[in-house]
């Protein structure tokens, strides 16, 4: 509790990429005009998310999210 989870901002985010390209939306009015044409980057509590959306004829046809690969562990084996 108390912290934002983490597939919230990720959901919203890619909600929130498709209405950048939708005209006539208040997220598109709002967005500048690089956001419209190319990469959405969305700031929420756990970071910056970078996500994209198709939208042809006032449809929404597909919704992007860029993620980069992350270390999750590192280890040393000892060979005799």
């Amino acid at each position: 509790m108390e912290r934002v989870h983490r597939a919230v901002p990720l959901t919203g985010g890619l909600c929130l990429g498709v209405a950048c390209r939708l005209p006539g939306s208040v997220p598109h009015a709002a967005a500048s005009r690089p956001a419209r044409e190319e990469e959405i980057r969305v700031a929420n509590p756990s970071g910056v998310l970078s996500v994209g959306a198709e939208v042809s004829e006032g449809e929404a046809r597909s919704g992007v999210v860029f993620r980069t690969a992350r270390r999750l562990m590192q280890g040393a084996v000892a060979l005799p």
